[in-house]
């Protein structure tokens, strides 16, 4: 076994790397069989067939062969004996000096099939009935038959002239098989040669074809894994450069009430400072809870860069990355409208890229909305099994001719540098990853609506 597995190919238990979920990679072994077999169809077929060709009219040449020769010797019998005055005689003196062969008879019978001279395959001299009177229908003919020791036999029969005698001369069937596939067996052999050699070839060509699919599908992965990775990283420098601007006011205002608590305690009043103090500190704890609010947002966000498949409130998903981008919907007067069903459970799925989903479509959203613009979030059932979430905007659309084109690896209808063309190729990807499916409506001057299906696992009730 151990030398076995030296042929066996990297990709044969392949798991996509970059994957979140096996049923989603590609499976090599079953496209490596697939190829083998079809190939393998594909080029054994014509020599099965032309063996098959072979051995039907080798057969029958020879069938023909065996019968004409066999036609021969009993016109020569015939016309010996047709030249004796007395035709009996000289049949059975004919029969008597005459050698048929191996395996092969000789012998002479009257109308009623009663034999007159001993048969190897029919019996003694005397045998009434021994031979199918049918077989006679013509002066002279070759037809099969199966001799009384339950032998085929192919038998050929001329009547002799002037007389109701019938001279037979018959031969074992197994001869006539044995001309024929004896020379077969050694194109049996070239043939089992030839099937190794090319299911040889097809088996190496077959592995080396999907081994370099293999390898590009493998690259092709990991640079694509590389760049969700890297717009994950993206996504969190945008939004730590948010939650900095976010926790300036808060420690503006801790600055503040720091520097007054050390005032009044610097003064050495009595106990209306300390009065004064706790609305103070009050003040301070506050700030500082909020400020480690807008911090767990994003490390909660951050944490979630490895997938992992847990409990999730699709309400929660949706509130933590709107809080991300709230500053920048307020500073340029966007409106976000969220129509979630409160009877949406949790279900099982991976939060990290649900977050992602949401923060790219949200993100495209508002780069192709002007100021004062409106997002509509909707998260509704399609069926007791499957969500429907919408994302949808009033901004410019998308024309015909790059609706086909958006899911697309680094395609961008982005005029300026910025864009990468990699966030909606991300979002098709990480939607398909989580077994769901995402499409597209859009006109131009209208806006945009992508509708993404996800199926609902290990429904949690509320």
């Amino acid at each position: 076994m151990k030398q076995l597995k030296k042929f066996k190919p990297a990709f044969w238990d392949h798991r996509d790397v970059a994957g979140k979920h096996p049923q989603t990679s590609f499976n090599f072994r079953r496209k490596w069989k697939l190829l083998v077999l079809f190939t393998s169809f594909m080029a054994l077929l014509p020599l099965f067939v032309m063996t098959l060709v072979d051995f039907s009219l080798t057969r029958r040449v020879i069938e023909d062969e065996v019968k004409s020769s066999m036609s021969k010797i009993l016109n020569a019998a015939i016309s010996s004996i047709s030249f004796s005055a007395d035709l009996k005689k000289s049949a059975l003196n004919y029969i008597v000096h005459s050698d048929p062969g191996k395996d092969n008879d000789i012998f002479v019978v009257n109308e009623n099939g009663t034999l007159l001279t001993t048969s190897f395959y029919y019996g003694k001299s005397g045998t009434p009935n021994a031979v199918n009177t049918k077989l006679f229908k013509e002066m002279a003919g070759i037809e099969k038959d199966v001799a009384l020791n339950k032998k085929p036999v192919i038998t050929g029969y001329a009547r002799i002239k002037d007389s109701s005698l019938i001279l037979v001369l018959t031969k074992c069937e197994e001869e006539l098989t044995d001309l024929w596939l004896k020379p077969r067996l050694k194109l049996v052999g070239y043939l089992a040669i030839s099937i190794m050699l090319i299911l040889l070839s097809i088996m190496g060509t077959s592995t080396y074809l999907v081994r370099r699919i293999h390898s590009a599908d493998r690259k092709r992965s990991e640079a694509l894994h590389h760049a969700e990775y890297a717009k994950k990283l993206a996504s969190i420098g945008r939004l730590a450069s948010g939650v900095a601007h976010e926790i300036n006011n808060p420690l503006a205002i801790i600055n503040q009430k720091t520097g007054l608590i050390i005032d009044l305690l610097t003064m050495k009043k009595k106990l209306s400072s300390v009065e004064r103090i706790v609305p103070l500190a009050n003040d301070v704890l506050d700030t500082v809870k909020r400020c480690g609010t807008i911090t767990r947002r994003l490390l909660d966000f951050a944490r979630h860069m490895e997938p992992s498949i847990e409990s999730v409130d699709i309400r929660e998903v949706v509130g933590q990355v709107l809080a991300f981008l709230e500053k920048e919907a307020e500073r340029r007067r966007i409106t976000i409208s969220i129509d979630i069903k409160d009877t949406i459970p949790n279900f099982e799925c991976d939060k990290g890229s649900l977050q992602q989903i949401f923060l790219n479509l949200i993100e495209n959203a508002f780069a192709a909305m002007e100021d004062g613009g409106l997002l509509t979030v909707a998260i509704k059932f399609k069926t007791k099994e499957e969500l429907t979430i919408t994302v949808s905007d009033n901004g410019i659309g998308i024309s015909n001719e790059d609706i086909d084109k958006i899911f697309e690896p680094f395609y961008s209808s982005k005029n300026d540098h910025w864009g990468t063309g990699l966030g909606l190729s991300i979002t098709y990807g990480l939607v398909k990853e989580i077994n769901g499916d995402i499409r597209v409506k859009s006109r131009v001057g209208k806006g945009t609506r992508f509708t993404i299906t996800l199926p609902l696992k290990n429904v949690e009730e509320n």
